[in-house]
């Protein structure tokens, strides 16, 4: 059996690597209850790490799959968005409008993302796209690039745009910080994150390991 965190990811595994559908299990990610309760930073945290009061904010490590590129080249574009903050394991420090955290451990990363304007991720291509769910959960809009993967996990909770497309992603991001979404909205995103848990993660991963005994 192959355990992949999405459908997209599977019908990946079988088309390139002729691997018969029946020993392809999903194993969806989960969201940890923490996400739910998450309040933006307070006076401490930002002075610590330089936060404004109003950013946008991308999370993970800066590779070349994660369209970091365009996303720097769309902030740049338009003056009036504010700072753009990347947290992740890379160096920290300040470019312009651009702060960098470095790694933050999990109760601050909670607040930095729960306190951002609008969270980010341009990427080529993901497994998964954890940081679009947790994001959701702290009631935070989504602007991510439309690759399967993402499309699947947003569940039409995120506003895509095609990958690479530096005008289109501005756009989005002015449009996201420009029009706050209704309650039904945000009630509709934290529904759809809490619908992927470590509980149904484990089970199907138990599954997988059952078929596989059998």
């Amino acid at each position: 059996m192959i355990c992949t965190p999405t459908k997209a990811v599977a019908t990946a595994v079988v088309e390139r690597l002729n691997v018969p559908a029946e020993r392809v299990m999903v194993t969806p990610l989960g969201v940890d209850p923490a996400w739910f309760t998450a309040r933006p930073p307070d006076d401490e945290l930002r002075a610590r790490l330089g936060l404004p009061s109003e950013y946008l904010l991308f999370v993970g490590a800066e590779g070349p799959r994660k369209g970091m590129d365009a996303m720097f080249k769309a902030h740049a574009s338009v003056p009036e968005l504010p700072p753009l903050v990347v947290t992740g394991p890379s160096r920290s420090g300040v470019d312009g409008r651009v702060i960098r955290t470095g790694y933050l451990a999990d109760v601050d990363l909670y607040r930095v993302v729960a306190g951002a304007a609008t969270v980010v991720l341009p990427s080529r291509d993901e497994g998964f796209g954890l940081p679009v769910l947790e994001a959701l959960a702290c009631n935070v809009p989504v602007v991510c690039s439309d690759v399967p993967a993402l499309r699947e996990v947003a569940g039409g909770q995120a506003t895509l745009v095609p990958y690479g497309d530096v005008d289109a992603l501005a756009d989005a991001l002015t449009t996201a910080l420009a029009d706050p979404p209704p309650p039904a909205v945000l009630a509709a995103r934290r529904a759809h994150a809490a619908g992927f848990t470590w509980r149904r993660c484990a089970e199907t991963t138990v599954a997988a390991y059952q078929r596989a005994a059998r």
